[in-house]
């Protein structure tokens, strides 16, 4: 015999926001989104202005790794090992305090399709 029940009501929140700029779409975190969030509408605003802080923290290729990373939803744990790194490796490359070598640019590039020169600095 089969008993009835209710299923709760999920309430979808969306967590995301996208953003088109110069022919790319952007997704970020709203988390991340309201720190950066100008009071007026109407101003508009320079990506390369809004963004300044967290490149000059992360490096700007240490800040694509990331949005990379975020973007597929992998751990940096995943991601060391489809690089063939170390997860220490993903974080200091990520944080700005070791450089992307050209080795694990290009896999990067071969996994993701990111130009790798990009993630040279």
């Amino acid at each position: 015999m089969r008993a009835l029940t209710k299923k709760r009501h999920i309430k979808r929140q969306d967590t995301v926001i996208t953003i088109r700029h110069g022919g790319a779409l952007y997704i970020f975190p709203k988390k991340v989104a309201q720190k950066y969030r100008v009071s007026n509408t109407k101003q508009i605003v320079n990506a390369d202005d809004l963004f300044e802080k967290i490149n000059s923290q992360y490096t700007k290729p240490g800040a694509l790794l990331r949005g990379i990373r975020v973007r597929e939803n992998l751990t940096q744990v995943k991601l060391a090992k489809k690089i063939k790194a170390t997860q220490s490796d993903i974080s200091q490359m990520e944080n700005g305090t070791r450089k992307i070598g050209r080795i694990i640019a290009k896999r990067i590039e071969k996994l993701f399709g990111v130009d790798y020169r990009s993630f040279l600095a």
